[in-house]
């Protein structure tokens, strides 16, 4: 029995020791193999076996034991912005009263509101369109109207307007070419002491650049514009005929009008222009005295407080060929200019 027992005990320390004595299986270390199991410098070890034996490659061990991981995705990180375009300075669509061969660039909003010493308010809103064209809507205090032709002509307010301006950018063709617009502009239908009146503007205006300080405007209007009383429709009778401005010569339509800018500091300018604007005469005997252009001077000074705001003031004459000084406003105005709507079609892209 002890005999056996001895048999059976060197039989298992036997076995333990051969057992311990094996390597371990896969390692490359001991075997010559890689981790794939393929012999060490065979065509499918190392990489070459990941690829043609992938389903026994190792598993990534993870960033814990310095093996690479792909970051998850932020599903609300930010959207990358689009770069700003460098915005230069805008040329303004107008001197004071007279357009320019300017138009506003594309998305940009503008907003000017004046106010005289005459108790005249006026407001005039537009929009930049592709850089190319431009839309507005303004309220005017420059029409004015009298009784007879010994009265004091007097403004008629709100006169609401809506414009519509299109042309080519200065340089944008050829070298040296000036700015050119061509304009229109047109009244809604306006009652005021029993008289019905409207006006239309045509314009075609080139505005240059003489340097950096200096720049002139010239342009040519054709206005039109009508007259008829309501009175004898309140009386049951049927209204007198309507009296227009093209009904008396091409001559009494056309007219010129320019401006002038000089820049001596770099946000002042200095401001000149001359303009024209319609006047009825609602109990005039002869129509040709009913509607009448008179021509308006005004000079004043424009200063940028910041690159979206800038304040003009001067002085306006409305009727230069009498020159009453007396009838000389002093006016003040603000002009608010906005990239927003702009930025917002950028982001879009």
């Amino acid at each position: 029995m002890k005999q056996a027992n001895g048999v059976i005990l060197a039989t298992v320390l036997a076995t333990g020791a051969i057992a311990r004595a094996q390597p371990v299986p896969n390692d490359p270390a001991t075997t010559g193999n890689d981790a794939g199991g393929n012999p060490a410098g065979s065509p499918t070890s190392g990489a070459t076996g990941a690829v043609a034996n992938p389903g026994s490659a190792a598993p990534d061990p993870g960033p814990l034991l310095g093996g690479a991981t792909d970051a998850p995705a932020d599903p609300y990180a930010p959207k990358p912005h689009h770069p700003q375009a460098d915005r230069k300075p805008i040329n303004f669509p107008e001197v004071l009263t007279t357009p320019t061969g300017w138009l506003l660039p594309a998305g940009v909003l503008y907003s000017n509101s004046a106010i005289d010493t005459g108790g005249g308010v006026s407001s005039d809103n537009r929009v930049g369109l592709g850089d190319v064209a431009e839309f507005g809507v303004a309220t005017t205090d420059q029409v004015r109207a009298r009784a007879t032709a010994d009265d004091k002509a007097e403004r008629i307010q709100p006169y609401v307007t809506a414009s519509f301006r299109l042309g080519v950018a200065e340089d944008r063709l050829f070298q040296s070419q000036p700015g050119i617009t061509l304009g229109f502009r047109k009244s809604f239908e306006r009652n005021h002491d029993g008289e019905k009146t409207r006006i239309a503007e045509l314009t075609l205006v080139a505005s240059k650049h003489l340097g950096d300080r200096v720049a002139l405007h010239v342009g040519g209007a054709l206005w039109d514009a009508s007259l008829q009383s309501n009175a004898a429709v309140s009386e049951g009778q049927p209204p007198p005929p309507e009296v227009t401005l093209h009904g008396h010569g091409f001559n009494n339509q056309v007219r010129v009008f320019g401006g002038f800018e000089a820049r001596p500091l770099p946000k002042s300018e200095i401001l000149i222009d001359l303009g024209w604007s319609p006047e009825f005469c609602y109990q005039c005997a002869a129509d040709t005295d009913k509607i009448r252009l008179r021509p308006e001077l005004s000079w004043g000074v424009r200063y940028e407080v910041a690159s979206f705001m800038h304040i003009e003031s001067g002085v306006r004459v409305p009727d230069i060929g009498n020159f009453n000084l007396l009838d000389a406003q002093i006016f003040g105005q603000i002009t608010f200019t906005s990239f927003a709507l702009q930025s917002a079609v950028e982001s879009l892209k």
